[in-house]
């Protein structure tokens, strides 16, 4: 297992320390993320052999939102035509992290894509190739990772500085481009949500996953206990080759539709939590809702980031995909806001990429996380670059563990 190396300072305080623009901002001839500023100086640029001008960048383009099969690899010159933005960095790509929101936002299901043609992707990791004038804290040839407001499915992107972070040294870049959108997506939850501490217990679902590692990580440093929740029998190897003494055998859970609210029950009573779980962190949603709802303690958080057991199945929702959806969408378990006071317990959720303008709560996260010295993040899968569209297909499926990653 791979540590990773703390921060300086003055490389943590960088990230998020830009406002984040509107999706609209995203457009398909730049896939930008954020507002040009005026130079106060002439641009910084690579001028390392190893690291050439760059020409034309290959970019997957989503023309149209709705279908896998609209993702489309292109030669784009128009990218670089434009000097870099002055607060900004431009990265040439060594890999590409994969999140559900990239599932969703092909399929036309993720309400933060922006409108018309684009380029998707939020995180990636590479070698600074150049650099705008005013963008500080990062150097050309720097080894970094970035998130992005959309724009990273390409070989070379443009970022603002303030949110790249250096790859710490015994990282790979695989490992890099697997860091900061699950690490702040798990912390941010668990933490200033759900107000994760010593002692809690809490509900991870899809726990082999990206997140889900990553979250139950952050729960074995900081002293809670954990309840893995799996899709299948197969992932059990990951958690137990990860967690060799931090799960008890019992307290992971291969979910079953019919029976979810006792098998938490089950679960709680092995690990003496007779009240139940003071958290449920939940990207599944559908049917596994109720049964994490009913076993959450009195004073207890539910939180929910994803709805993963919606997810369509195919390259496209198509009539009956549709009608699928709604029926499940219809069928959903609902809370009454009135009910609450009584249960004494409460819901909340949060999408990462709407809290981007948060830039001092989530810097105090991140050097919180960071402070966790978690081990690198794990890595389920790698594939080419040019075969990045089978790669969101399997991570489409659920039959992932660890984190899906692009090679470029």
């Amino acid at each position: 297992v791979t540590y990773g190396t703390h921060r300086t300072p003055s490389s943590r305080a960088r990230m998020f320390a830009a406002r984040a623009p509107s999706p609209s901002q995203s457009t398909a001839r730049a896939s930008r993320t954020h507002r040009r500023t005026s130079c106060r100086g002439p641009r910084a640029t690579a001028t390392a052999a190893a690291m050439p001008a760059v020409g034309e960048r290959r970019e997957y383009l989503l023309t149209h939102k709705g279908d896998l099969s609209n993702l489309t690899l292109r030669a784009s010159s128009a990218w670089s035509s434009e000097p870099c933005a002055c607060d900004a960095v431009r990265v040439r790509v060594k890999a590409i992290g994969l999140n559900f929101a990239d599932v969703f936002t092909c399929l036309g299901l993720y309400n933060a894509a922006p409108d018309g043609a684009f380029v998707p992707g939020l995180e990636c990791s590479g070698v600074v190739v150049e650099r705008g004038a005013d963008a500080t804290g990062v150097e050309v040839g720097d080894k970094v990772m970035c998130v992005t407001r959309f724009g990273a499915f390409a070989d070379h992107v443009e970022v603002p500085a303030a949110q790249v972070q250096p790859l710490p040294a015994p990282w790979t870049f695989e490992e890099g481009a697997s860091f900061l959108v699950q690490g702040l997506t798990s912390y941010y939850g668990l933490k200033a949500l759900g107000d994760v501490g010593k002692g809690k217990v809490v509900l991870v679902h899809s726990a082999a996953g990206g997140c889900g590692l990553m979250s139950l990580g952050i729960c074995q440093r900081v002293g809670a206990k954990a309840v893995a929740v799996i899709g299948n029998g197969g992932k059990i190897a990951t958690l137990r080759e990860r967690f060799p003494s931090f799960l008890q055998e019992d307290a992971i859970i291969v979910r079953d539709r019919n029976r979810f609210g006792e098998q938490v029950r089950e679960a709680c009573d092995a690990i003496g939590a007779e009240e139940g779980v003071d958290i449920v962190f939940d990207a599944t949603l559908g049917d596994f809702f109720q049964g994490g709802w009913d076993n959450l303690a009195r004073g207890g958080r539910y939180v929910v980031y994803g709805a993963a057991d919606l997810t369509p199945s195919g390259d496209s929702i198509g009539a009956f995909g549709w009608i699928k959806l709604a029926w499940k969408f219809l069928r959903r378990k609902k809370v009454d806001p009135l009910n609450l006071p009584g249960e004494n317990k409460g819901i909340l959720g949060f999408n990462l990429i709407w809290q981007f303008d948060k830039a001092a709560e989530l810097m105090q996260l991140l050097d919180e996380l960071n402070a966790l010295d978690l081990p690198a993040p794990k890595i389920g899968a790698t594939f080419d670059f040019e075969d990045l569209p089978n790669a969101l297909r399997l991570f489409q499926t659920g039959q992932t563990t660890g984190k899906v990653v692009v090679r470029v």
